[in-house]
């Protein structure tokens, strides 16, 4: 046959030989198949053919084994009731599992028995490859015994040495003087999982407690989103191996990292190993911790994790040294006592002070959630006394509509904060909430509620005393909202509140509000109109009235408001990408008759920000101790910039005044009353203003003064994960006072100096007390399997010296960290920080 291609037809053959077979190795075309109880069938070495005169070809040689046969059928469990209209799920049957399949040069063995395989020997079955120079199979116990060369694959596994002697199904054996490599995904820590959006409302704090630019929503393109789950690899080498099931194995004599094979610049070696995947634990004795070639740590019984799961066990020492507590040294202990409760104990030993010791338990469950946090210190070698800090928080649905929630904290002394914390909020949290609330809810449209409201007020800076607010002994709320009654949606507000205060001579006493609406919206696909009636109800009996004042009022306000809205779109297409612009004028109008309120104390009213969400409301006060006098039209105007394929909104931008038809006549203490028949202009835009750049800018601007009351504005430019620069300025103007309460710049990032280094940090400098308020500067290096952080911070309290604190933090990817971990303050102080360690990758660490 000259010029026939023989390559392909012996592949053909091999294909044919393949599925013929059933039982027994076949050793050529010519020779039958054995019966079932022959003596053992030795191959015979004669080369195939594929035509007479043809050169022999040495063909590799496959056996099949259907094990399901040997194995008796499993009892069949009944099956789950179906719900009505539900169809039965599909099942496969016995014969839908695949056999398994031999491979070699050379195979010779009895059937259902034994099987000898040699040369370039593959193993395959589902979920398992096994490779090797010589292999044995005994199907009824579905063993494999392997030598020389012999490479494992098996469930994210790859295992190699010169033997290896396992149960296939059942996952045990044994294997000696073995290189392993294990990968597992693990969710990535990139980012926080939760990250919570924090507001300061004090107007004697002299910070803005978090960056401006903290959270973006992912709608605008940049890579805020947390990374999808990535591949953690563990590897290293074992005298001997033991499987003991899926998911088990105990390694002797063996060494453990997660870095590269081959460039293992950190391992744990140890006389034994345990690696428990079902539980993500593993746990060593005799461990000894190496890094660069240097012994750096010794531990009789150690354990580590094995993937991101909560366990128990000491978590990583965290350590730092700061001018206000010297030298601080953290132990802390996680106990997983539940699937859905958990401890954390704190030990803390601060050199200037002592010791404290701290507890955060959190539980959850279908009806309640909550956590609560305690710190004690027995004795507070600077301060002389004992000091500690709680916080309880606590939610539950009691059943049949009631539900309760507590919210309450404490601390011993004002100065807690300053001294034992890291935090900026914390050092000017003032106003600490003491709260219980017992919820009831009869139906959908009807709520109601009672709370009891104290607060611990910390006076913080002696110059500047923080005003103690009333507290709320009880408060009875009645919300109810039912649409579609004849057509018009009806509101009430019901509201009883008993208000004291630790200073006997502030006036006390009791407040009824009782508030129906009814409004009538007319809803079209361009536009709505919406008029509203009410009238306000309010009584006040009051205590420790000043002399030749009644001790009750009466308050009846009817109220009338119009709100309209128009949608325009337009469509178009910039730079090769096609949009849907819109324009949204609105008006609303409200008028409210003049009544008296001079008399009636103010509890728990003040002046609101004037904003897009005041300006479209119809009382200029929080609270209900004034309603405003009011003849008045607000016109606004939005425009839209949405994307014409998903609709997602890329960029916004708002305008908006207040006219007067009338001068205004009702005011609270210290505020200067309007002479003019216009108001502030309000205008804001934020979205994406160039690629991977996201900008926040608001501002109210007083033309009648030509001043500036407040601006804020902000940007942050993040092409990728790990780069990422912000930067903001912030500025806020008491109208009481004209003086500025907020006046600061802000710099934060987290960008790389080459392919290992990076630089983070951040800058918060007040311009109206001429300090730094916060400075954060660092360097962090990844070398893939381990990374290490050398982070400075400086915190200015509100009173009192700085506080300066240094963390190093030496963390092993996947395994645990040494040092003082800085991650939580790079989060909550850096927009858009992500651990470098975790950096997203595409690439695929085994294959077959």
């Amino acid at each position: 046959m000259p010029g026939f291609s023989r390559r392909p037809l012996a592949a053909l053959v091999c294909c044919l030989f393949a599925g013929t077979q059933t039982g027994l190795a076949v050793a050529d075309t010519g020779r039958p198949s054995a019966p079932v109880d022959a003596a053992p069938v030795v191959v015979a070495d004669v080369p195939a053919r594929l035509a007479a005169h043809d050169p022999p070809l040495n063909l590799r040689q496959e056996r099949r084994f259907n094990l399901l046969k040997k194995k008796k059928a499993p009892t069949e469990k009944p099956a789950a009731p179906l719900l009505p209209g539900e169809t039965p799920p599909v099942t496969g049957q016995q014969d839908d599992n695949p056999p398994l399949f031999i491979i070699a040069d050379q195979i010779e063995g009895r059937a259902d028995d034994v099987s000898e395989a040699e040369g370039n020997v593959e193993l395959r079955k589902v979920d398992t490859l096994v490779y090797a120079d010589r292999l044995t199979y005994r199907p009824l116990e579905d063993e494999v015994e392997a030598t020389g060369n012999v490479r494992l694959l098996q469930d994210g596994a790859e295992i190699t040495g010169p033997h290896l002697k396992m149960r296939l199904a059942e996952q045990i054996g044994s294997a000696e003087q073995v290189n392993y490599r294990i990968v597992r995904e693990v969710p990535s820590r990139f980012y926080a999982a939760q990250q919570t959006v924090v507001t300061v409302a004090s107007s004697n704090a002299n910070n803005s407690g978090a960056p401006m630019m903290l959270n973006v929503a992912n709608s605008y393109g940049l890579p805020t989103q947390l990374p999808p789950p990535r591949p953690s690899e563990a590897n290293g080498y074992a005298e001997r191996m033991d499987f003991e099931g899926e998911n088990q194995m105990t390694l002797f004599g063996n060494t453990y990292s997660t870095c590269k094979p081959g460039s293992a610049d950190w391992y744990l070696k140890s006389d034994e190993t345990h690696l428990d995947y079902d539980k993500s634990e593993g746990t060593a004795k005799h461990s000894t911790l190496w890094f660069q070639g240097t012994p750096i740590l010794y531990t009789p019984l150690a354990s580590f994790p094995l993937s991101s799961q909560r366990r128990s066990g000491i978590l990583h020492p965290r350590f730092s040294t700061s001018t206000r507590s010297g030298l601080d040294f953290t132990v802390p202990y996680y106990l997983n006592l539940a699937p859905n409760y958990d401890l954390t104990l704190a030990p803390r030993y601060m050199s200037k002070r002592g010791f404290q010791l701290g507890a955060d338990a959190r539980y959850t469950s279908h009806h309640y959630d909550g956590q609560v946090r305690v710190e004690y210190m027995p004795d507070d070698e600077i301060f002389g006394r004992s000091r500690y800090a709680y916080r309880i928080d606590h939610r539950q649905n009691l059943g049949r509509g009631f539900s309760t929630t507590v919210n309450w904290n404490g601390v011993s002394d004002d100065y807690y904060w300053q001294d034992l914390t890291s935090r900026l909020l914390q050092t000017s949290q003032t106003q600490l909430p003491r709260q219980v609330v017992f919820g009831y809810s009869p139906a959908p449209w009807l709520q109601t509620s009672m709370q009891v409201l104290r607060y611990q007020t910390l006076q913080i800076d002696p110059s500047n005393p923080i005003a103690r607010p009333y507290f709320l002994e009880p408060q009875l709320n009645v919300l109810g909202y039912k649409a579609n009654v004849f057509k018009t949606d009806f509101t009430m507000i019901g509201q009883y509140s008993r208000f004291t205060h630790v200073d006997a001579g502030k006036v006390q006493g009791d407040r009824m509000v009782f508030y129906p609406q009814l409004s009538l919206p007319i809803v079209h696909p361009a536009f709505q109109i919406t008029p509203k009636v009410g009238l306000h109800l309010t009584k006040y009996s009051l205590d420790e009235q000043a002399a030749g004042l009644p001790n009750t009022f009466s308050r009846a306000l009817p109220t009338f408001s119009l709100d309209s809205t128009v949608v325009f779109e337009r469509e178009g297409e910039l730079l090769g990408k096609s949009y849907i612009q819109t324009l949204e004028p609105r008006l609303y109008y409200v008028n409210i008759p003049y009544k008296d309120q001079s008399q009636i104390p103010l509890f728990d009213t003040g002046l609101s920000d004037f904003n897009f969400a005041q300006i479209f409301s119809e009382n200029r006060y929080s609270g209900y101790d004034r309603l405003n006098d009011a003849n008045q039209l607000t016109a606004g105007l939005t425009t839209r910039l949405l994307d014409g394929a998903t609709g997602v909104e890329r960029f916004k931008a708002m305008v908006g005044q207040r006219y007067y038809f009338k001068p205004q006549r009702v005011s609270i203490a210290g505020e200067t009353t309007r002479a003019e028949n216009f108001s502030n202009i309000v205008a804001a835009f934020n979205g994406l203003v160039a690629p991977k750049t996201y900008a926040d800018v608001a501002t109210e601007y007083n033309y009648r003064e030509n001043v500036i009351e407040r601006f804020s504005a902000g940007a942050r430019f993040q092409p990728d994960y790990g780069r990422v620069l912000s930067a903001s300025y912030r500025y806020t103007r008491d109208p009481l006072t004209g003086n500025s309460t907020v006046d600061q710049v802000d710099f934060a990032g987290q960008w790389p100096l080459s392919s290992r280094w990076y630089a983070v940090g951040r800058y918060n400098y007040s311009l109206r007390d001429s300090k730094a308020l916060e400075v954060i500067a660092g360097v962090e290096y990844n070398a893939s399997c381990w990374s290490i952080r050398l982070v400075g911070q400086r915190l200015a309290a509100i009173s009192g010296a700085p506080n300066e604190t240094l963390f190093l933090q030496l963390e092993l990817n996947d395994f645990g960290s040494i040092g003082s971990n800085p991650i939580g303050l790079l989060r909550r102080s850096v927009p858009g920080y992500g651990k470098i360690n975790e950096l997203p990758t595409d690439s695929r660490l085994l294959t077959p």
